[in-house]
């Protein structure tokens, strides 16, 4: 069945992914959302496709890289794009490897995520029905699996850079909409909003600067919360 995504990852961070130029954290959740998004696969065949073109064109022009054979790196690539449906399918037909217990429930995952998750995680409990597993990936961004039980809610925070965070199971809303599973939510320094799932949500998460509660007692947390930050990045160092 094919998912109805509304939120989708920008045309500059997706040929950044193409390119190599994203940061593990961001090419982990660029690529689950992937292959949870029809529209944004086809999107990166394109690209892939046209940076294909690209390199044949400077290959036959450029007389410094004439001499240079990319019959091979050409024919990776036109395999790979062609070989992508099957790929499809046979994630499909190997589900079963997906599958997770997370918490209440049993959750099927992108390959890898469930890769990531499969390799044991920690779930903790914070505030307002909200559960955080934390996943080291790289030295620039926090990434973790976030949780929020029916009638959960995350207090009004704002963000000192930027985050990233893929729906994989449930909904969730905030100030600026309504998000659901393979979403791909960005948000910045210009962004303050409060996210609250009324039917349960789980989510995968990168930040590459710490949040900040801006109201009532969970600004007292602010501090743990830099110094979390602090502590996933040195782990990945």
């Amino acid at each position: 069945m094919t998912r109805r995504v509304t939120h989708h990852p920008t045309d500059d961070m997706l040929l950044e992914f193409v390119n190599g130029s994203l940061s593990t954290g961001l090419s982990v959740v660029l690529s689950a959302h992937i292959e949870l998004c029809d529209h944004c696969r086809e999107r990166r065949l394109q690209m892939e496709a046209s940076a294909s073109l690209a390199w044949q064109k400077e290959a036959d022009q450029n007389p410094a890289t004439r001499q240079r054979d990319f019959s091979p790196m050409l024919a990776a690539i036109n395999n790979k794009l062609s070989s992508e449906e099957q790929e499809t399918e046979a994630r499909q037909e190997t589900a079963d490897v997906n599958e997770i217990h997370v918490l209440e429930g049993s959750i099927r995952l992108p390959r890898v995520l469930a890769k990531l998750a499969g390799e044991g995680i920690v779930w903790n409990k914070i505030a307002g029905g909200i559960s955080q597993a934390d996943v080291t990936l790289d030295g620039g961004t926090q990434c973790e699996f976030l949780y929020m039980k029916p009638g959960g809610q995350v207090p009004m925070h704002k963000h000192r850079g930027n985050e990233v965070t893929l729906v994989l199971d449930g909904s969730f809303s905030d100030e600026l909409g309504h998000y659901q599973t393979a979403d791909f939510v960005v948000r910045d320094g210009s962004h303050q909003h409060s996210p609250v799932s009324e039917e349960g949500c789980l989510c995968f998460a990168v930040q590459d600067s710490p949040l900040m509660f801006t109201r009532g007692l969970a600004r007292l947390l602010n501090p743990f919360i830099k110094y979390r930050f602090k502590q996933a990045l040195s782990r990945a160092r």
